[in-house]
């Protein structure tokens, strides 16, 4: 019996090759889709579960309160781990410092090495990170060892023995021995690991020592399975009030955040390493667009399966007559389905080979199809290979199997009743809402991103490059300015610690000296020379910028103690600090973080936007202070670019011999803001289109099936004096009003769904009417050429044909 089921499907699906080939085309891209999905989504959820104490891990967290509000962090002061050994002798604690990326030299080679970590002896303790060679509980303890993961060990190739290495040409290292790369699915991530007791005030430029002090250290621990969470977030509290001055122990709160809920914290974002976190949102969006594309393309098989059903229903009235019951009829059709499913789901398997090198690369990931060796995926498939059989199947099954077989062969079946007319025009509807709405939330996304490109940010960002300065002394400064400035071609060059709009953002606080610490307030701090004003075109609304004068008296010549700094804010700390008219706060003192600096407020600039467009613009303080200047901000003339660059770069060689040369464009570097939502567009247009296209792809098999029915009616009319235009509005009016009815259904759930999506921005579009009539006419234009293209086709066969035929 199975093998004459079989030969019959196979005479089946050769007796309808178009047909087929439509239903084969549209399962496979819309399978395709959702097992690409399915890899995305398993990816960002399998974060971090290979620690075999995955469950155990946790992150110390801090929450603070002041003026401001409540600022949330997963950065951690660096003498918080030695305070936690001492009071929690019965937990596991290590601590790790992030180094985005520093100069590493062996003997006469430098480069630029990035993920760089400082961690101490228990690190591997806490994390299953696997260890090749060498011994990290000991050399970890040990100032200077270093451990290279296998990928930068194969690219430094053999180090020479004599050789000395070194980190910043301040650390001297050896190395101790080698890791394995951590896995792509680590919020952690390292290309080498430093060990702890070789990092201090020196190497970072900043006191670690103070509790007040925290710029990219992270502290974990290992909870025995029989201590409950709140019993240490308790003892926390009891440590920081013990640690602290009471004012700050009241601010200050601690917790532990589990390892599993890291990844996709919007809270505590806060990563070592480059990798943000996910929001568990998108992933559920996600989600349910990969079921709505398999939706589309299991209702393209309905559709054409019941508009089929007449030709079938002469073989399903022999069977009967024959003996065969329903539920074999059904069992038949359901394997019929099933063996098309599977023809489906190798196609699909071979395309997402094809695609998933691109998508690795898109997504900055390393997904692969594992068939043999992941569970999940095996799991996944036979699931996606069910559902999809009984979704496509069981209704068509039901449909045919239940015909009655004294009128089918009385040929009193007609094409209306057979084919569940009212059913395949829902199921159109329901499909071209999906699409409708993937449209319309892919207009919404290009226009938010639009704005992003083009509002302004309150400074210039045109032709600005930034070029790293590894020494910051004011002599080598200067020479490097002063050979820059005989280029007619860069037209500013300014010192600082980053641009504007950087990741180099310093948050501390500050506040009025003469209200003192009981209205202390978070804000931004830039540091930056007497030129950045110009460079960057920042607006100066009242009082003055830095001048020479004031900066010599903060150059590295001067002794700490007799140095002078003056102080400018932007116009959001003026009114924070109680002066809407920005030229009342000029005179007063503040004192801010950094070092407890107490300086006079000499000039107010109109605000500019420090961070991407997801955040509002915070209060900014501007210092004078030469120390942190560690970026070189260089605005060009646009023309001759490519020998400006180089001049750049052979005057910074040859003042920097010793370093690695590195610079960038700024308005390349705030594109980095924007990846995640760029990211979100193209996923969007891509699934749009693939529902698009399964939904022609239906709509195409459909109308081939009405003209074919009605091709009779077709020639009547064209003898009648119907035009090829008569016939294709004939087969579209329909079709046309089932896209209305669509729109109707998907604008107003597409706008809500779409504004709750703009909330997580700042600053952010209104959706306008012109995003739903781009929607609907695009929907329109497909839905009229696919229609009209098959119709026409059928309208241009000669009419005298056509009726003799019949």
């Amino acid at each position: 019996m199975i093998r004459n089921y079989l030969t019959t499907a196979f005479r089946n699906f050769s007796r309808t090759k178009s047909y087929t080939a439509l239903n084969v085309l549209g399962l496979s891209v819309g399978v395709t889709a959702c097992i690409l999905i399915f890899l995305i989504i398993s990816n960002e959820v399998g974060f971090d579960k290979f620690h075999t104490k995955y469950k155990n891990i946790y992150r110390v967290v801090r929450e603070s309160t002041n003026a401001s509000g409540v600022e949330h962090t997963a950065v951690t002061p660096y003498p918080f781990t030695k305070a936690f050994r001492n009071d929690f002798d019965d937990v596991s604690v290590t601590q790790i410092h992030y180094q985005r990326n520093d100069l590493l030299t062996i003997g006469n080679d430098k480069r630029i090495v990035d993920d760089i970590l400082f961690a101490d002896s228990l690190f591997f303790d806490v994390f299953d990170f696997e260890v090749v060679s060498g011994n990290p509980s000991i050399a970890l303890g040990q100032p200077g060892a270093v451990f290279l993961t296998e990928s930068l060990a194969e690219s430094l190739g053999p180090i020479d023995p004599e050789a000395k290495i070194m980190i910043a040409n301040e650390i001297e290292i050896f190395v101790a021995g080698i890791v394995k790369d951590p896995p792509a699915t680590s919020h952690i991530q390292f290309s080498m690991i430093v060990s702890m007791p070789s990092f201090d005030s020196d190497y970072l430029g900043l006191p670690i020592d103070e509790w007040g002090m925290s710029i990219a250290g992270f502290s974990y621990v290992v909870l025995p399975d029989v201590m409950n969470v709140e019993s240490v977030n308790t003892r926390l509290k009891s440590l920081i009030n013990k640690e602290l001055k009471p004012a700050d122990a009241e601010k200050q709160h601690y917790f532990l955040q589990p390892l599993s809920e890291i990844h996709f914290s919007e809270l505590y974002p806060d990563n070592p390493s480059g990798i943000t976190s996910v929001s568990s949102n998108n992933l559920v969006v996600l989600a349910i667009i990969g079921i709505f594309i398999l939706l589309v393309a299991c209702i393209n098989f309905v559709n054409l399966a019941t508009a089929l059903a007449i030709r079938k229903s002469k073989e399903i009235g022999i069977r009967k007559t024959l003996g065969a019951q329903r539920n074999q009829l059904v069992t038949y059709f359901l394997g019929e389905t099933f063996i098309l499913i599977l023809i489906t789901v190798f196609i699909s398997l071979c395309l997402v080979e094809w695609v998933l090198p691109w998508l690795n690369a898109f997504l900055e990931k390393s997904m692969e199809l594992a068939l043999f060796t992941s569970p999940q995926i095996m799991i996944f498939l036979v699931i996606l290979i069910l559902f999809t059989t009984f979704l496509s199947g069981f209704y068509p099954a039901m449909i045919l199997s239940g015909f009655n077989p004294n009128e089918v062969l009385k040929n009193k079946i007609s094409g209306t009743r057979s084919s569940g007319a009212f059913l395949r025009r829902a199921l159109v509807v329901f499909q071209f809402f999906i699409a409708q709405a993937l449209i319309i939330g892919t207009i919404v996304v290009s226009q938010q991103m639009e704005y992003f490109k083009n509002k302004p940010l309150g400074f210039d960002k045109e032709f600005i490059i930034d070029v790293q300065m590894p020494d910051n002394t004011s002599t080598k400064m200067m020479q490097f300015k002063e050979r820059l400035e005989t280029n007619p071609n860069i037209s500013n060059v300014s010192f600082s610690v980053g641009s504007p709009s950087s990741e180099n953002n310093i948050s501390t606080t500050y506040f009025l000296t003469e209200k003192g610490r009981d209205e202390e307030f978070d804000m931004g701090l830039k540091v930056a020379d007497r030129n950045y004003l110009e460079t960057y075109g920042l607006k100066l609304i009242a009082g003055e910028w830095f001048s020479e004068t004031q900066e010599k008296q903060t150059l590295d010549e001067i002794p700490e103690k007799e140095r002078s700094y003056v102080l400018v804010v932007n116009e959001t700390a003026a009114k924070q600090m109680g002066f809407p008219n920005p030229e009342d706060i000029i005179g007063k003192h503040l004192t801010i973080g950094l070092n407890k600096i107490n300086a006079p407020v000499i000039g107010v600039v109109d605000d500019f936007h420090i961070a991407s467009l997801h955040k509002t613009i915070d209060p900014v303080v501007i210092i004078n202070y030469p120390y942190f200047y560690f970026n070189a901000g260089l605005r060009l003339q646009p023309k001759n670019i490519d020998e400006t660059l180089s001049f750049v770069e052979k005057n910074w060689k040859e003042l920097y011999p010793d370093y690695y040369y590195e610079y960038s464009f700024l308005d390349d570097d705030l594109a980095e803001f924007y990846k995640a939502e760029d990211r979100l567009f193209t996923l969007f247009s891509i699934f749009a289109g693939i529902s698009i296209f399964i939904g022609c792809l239906g709509l195409y098999g459909l109308v081939s099936f009405m003209t074919t029915q009605r091709m009779k009616e077709v020639g009547v009319r064209k003898v009648l004096g119907a035009s090829v235009s008569n016939i294709a509005l004939l087969f579209s009016k329909d079709f046309l009003r089932l896209v209305l009815i669509a729109f109707a259904i998907a604008a107003p759930l597409t706008w809500f769904a779409m504004n709750q999506w703009l909330q997580t921005f700042a600053y952010k579009i209104s959706i306008g009417w012109n995003v739903f009539a781009i929607g609907i006419i695009i929907t329109l234009v497909l839905t009229f050429i696919t229609v009209s293209y098959r119709s026409i086709k059928a309208a241009l066969v000669n009419p005298a044909t056509i009726i003799r035929n019949e």
